[in-house]
């Protein structure tokens, strides 16, 4: 099977489109743009995806540089062959949705394993952590500091995040109301119509 960039590949492919940098330099740049709110940025898991980047031929060291009595670090640029790989991994991921398996969806399959109450009151927990969330997220985008296509994915998110809280707090409602209950009594199991989804 051929390589298939991962997240974190994509976002280092996007950096060296911009200019050769050495790892470092990566991971403070999506640090300093806050792409830790879009893709998981550990300091190993980039240096591991830039020694694949390059057994693939997708990036390639350029040069060695030392400052002061710093170790030596490699210099890296795209290719040729990552800049085609990376327009086609994110026109692929943009036009083809894919079924991700949420755990927080698994959760919801469950929640008849809580009472009523426990249920509604984690409804609420979430709700006040994504209302955190995205009040950071809209902090983040508004500093001005975030590059434009960063801040496309932000306000995605927060789309999002807004249209996941109007759910919870129907959702929790109906919980609390029993007509949730109610319904998966009746019925075996809840059964949303079109219009209750939006489609």
């Amino acid at each position: 099977m051929a390589y298939q960039l991962t997240s974190l590949g994509i976002s280092v492919l996007a950096l060296l489109r911009e200019h050769p940098m050495h790892g470092y330099e990566m991971f403070q740049t999506l640090v300093q743009r806050h792409a830790d709110r879009i893709v998981k940025v550990r300091p190993g898991s980039l240096y591991h995806v830039v020694d694949r980047l390059t057994e693939e031929k997708l990036i390639r060291r350029t040069a060695t540089t030392r400052d002061g009595r710093r170790p030596e670090r490699a210099i890296y640029e795209i290719t040729d062959a990552g800049a085609e790989a990376l327009a086609e991994r994110v026109r692929q991921l943009i036009s083809t949705p894919v079924h991700e398996f949420p755990q927080f969806v698994v959760a919801l399959a469950e929640v008849d394993t809580l009472g009523s109450d426990a249920a509604a009151n984690a409804v609420d927990d979430r709700v006040g952590a994504l209302e955190a969330r995205a009040a950071e997220i809209m902090a983040l985008r508004d500093a001005g500091v975030t590059p434009g296509g960063y801040l496309v994915a932000l306000d995605y998110l927060l789309a999002t995040m807004q249209a996941e809280l109007l759910w919870l707090r129907e959702f929790a409602g109906s919980v609390r109301s029993g007509q949730l209950e109610r319904r998966q009594a009746a019925s075996g199991s809840k059964v949303w119509s079109q219009d209750e989804v939006g489609i």
